[in-house]
């Protein structure tokens, strides 16, 4: 069944035109990049992906703070808001529609009448033309649920965005969860038990307890993901409760829940054009009509000591000082990343990564190696905020990301993780989000 839904939604999108952002990394799924179809223009991508060049700022979120994640919970009254610009003036009408997905990230078997109710395919309606900004964009902005539809069933779920009621015209796909909170988590971070990790890494050890709630076969029922700062390249999936205790799945492994600490975030202050802030050396308007910040060039912490400082785990913050509305205020500018390095690594590429990037690899913060000035650089555009950010490099091939070669790995390092637990009981054809954890 999921195979044939898979072909029907390739047929359908035979033909595509549009032009995507390429990236290395797709997140959830390991996918070879080399002659595979995951990454052709016009594939449907189960994950955070924007199809269209001139599409960026793409963020969803609880409506109520931009800087949470797009997690509801059945039975609540929240709505996510998704926001998102189309750089330019042409006015064009985007349509959506939601896709329910199983544990893996794979379309369920479930028909859209079984997991949403009303009228649920429709139109962006909300959007404003952006104001006083050098950079001409349409800010998109769509709420949900709302009184047109609902959300019926507990797990993963997928936004279609795409133009002209046609869905093989795509601009976007993001990722969002609904929770129907059945069991509780007890979870503990600390530095690794085993004394060759424990200047280096987290373990995440948990405990799933179900006292008034029936798991037949915890094995082969329960799936499990961790997150670290909502990362998917380091994931951690597949975990099996190590004990069973009455009510209790306990999962207090040594070696199977680690995370590499790595480092605090790297910021920079991009509210203000007008003026030098933190992190940022220089503001300029240059002859490609275009603002340019560039940041104070940066050194590698790998081999320095731990230094707390007061982060926002990766996280960015659309915003404009003095506007009424950062999301159709703030402009843009090239934002130029320097960072010292006495010679480019070998067998792999180095790039900017946090939210910002959409917790990917993405072409357009691949930094390059700039031999005469002995350092890597970037210029990625950027939306006016406050940003979070770190130099990650990718071995060729990898799918994890490795924050150590630059950032180097501290266990006094405060990350954020989230322990997603699904539950498909047998006889049934669907996985239910059942809790979702994460420290504060």
């Amino acid at each position: 069944m999921k195979s044939s839904y898979l072909i029907l939604g390739i047929f359908l999108l035979l033909g595509c035109t549009t032009t995507k952002k390429s990236t290395v990394s797709d997140g959830s799924k390991n996918q070879s990049t080399e002659g595979s179809d995951y990454f052709a223009e016009d594939y449907l991508r189960y994950d955070d992906h924007v199809y269209m060049d001139n599409v960026t700022s793409v963020k969803l979120f609880q409506s109520t703070d931009q800087m949470t994640y797009p997690i509801l919970y059945k039975g609540d009254s929240k709505q996510l808001t998704l926001s998102f610009d189309v750089l330019g003036k042409e006015f064009e009408n985007y349509n959506f529609s939601f896709v329910h997905c199983d544990a893996n990230w794979e379309p369920s078997v479930l028909t859209q009448p079984e997991y949403l109710a009303g009228f649920p395919n429709g139109f962006i309606e909300n959007y404003l033309f952006s104001f006083n900004t050098l950079q001409p964009y349409i800010n998109y902005q769509l709420k949900f649920p709302n009184k047109d539809f609902s959300f019926k069933k507990s797990g993963n779920y997928l936004i279609k965005v795409y133009a002209n009621n046609d869905e093989s015209q795509l601009l976007l796909t993001k990722q969002f969860y609904i929770v129907d909170n059945k069991v509780e988590i007890q979870a503990t971070v600390k530095p690794a038990t085993l004394a060759r990790h424990r200047d280096y890494k987290h373990e995440v050890d948990f405990s799933i307890f179900y006292p008034n709630y029936n798991i037949v076969d915890p094995y082969s029922d329960i799936n499990v993901v961790i997150r670290q700062n909502f990362r998917w390249d380091n994931a951690i999936t597949g975990l099996k409760p190590l004990f069973m205790k009455g009510k209790e799945l306990e999962y207090n492994y040594e070696d199977k829940n680690l995370f590499w600490a790595g480092n605090e975030f790297r910021n920079f202050d991009l509210k203000d054009l007008r003026y030098q802030s933190i992190n940022v050396g220089k503001v300029a308007f240059e002859d490609d009509q275009k603002t340019h910040a560039y940041l104070f060039p940066e050194e590698s912490r790998s081999s320095q000591r731990y230094l707390f400082q007061q982060d926002l785990n990766g996280q960015y913050l659309i915003k404009r000082d003095d506007s009424r509305d950062s999301f159709n205020e703030a402009d843009y500018a090239k934002v130029h990343f320097h960072l010292n390095y006495p010679q480019p690594l070998a067998n792999g590429n180095l790039y900017v990564f946090g939210r910002l990037t959409n917790w990917e690899f993405m072409d357009e913060f691949k930094m390059q190696y700039d031999y005469s000035e002995k350092a890597y650089k970037a210029s990625p555009y950027l939306k006016q905020g406050y940003y979070n950010y770190q130099y990650i490099f990718l071995p060729d091939g990898a799918k994890e990301g490795d924050a150590l070669t630059i950032e180097g790995s501290h266990f006094e390092t405060q990350n954020n993780y989230y322990i997603f637990v699904y539950h498909r009981p047998q006889g049934t054809v669907y996985d239910q989000l059942i809790c979702l954890y994460f420290n504060e």
